[in-house]
């Protein structure tokens, strides 16, 4: 798959709440595209899958 990158100025606001959410989902959505490492992975709870997913499983 081809990737495409789209660049641009992002004009930051004046009002300091706006910034610091700009900022706070900035962060999230560069931790959402990282993969967990080893020590996250291993401290993380089992979980049973979803629902949804039970007729690919049976």
């Amino acid at each position: 798959m081809k990737t495409q990158t789209i660049t641009g100025s992002i004009k930051l606001p004046k009002n300091k709440k706006l910034c610091r959410l700009y900022r706070q989902l900035g962060k999230w959505a560069e931790n959402t595209d990282r993969l967990a490492d080893a020590q996250e992975v291993k401290n993380s709870p089992n979980s049973s899958a979803p629902l949804a997913l039970l007729p690919m499983v049976f």
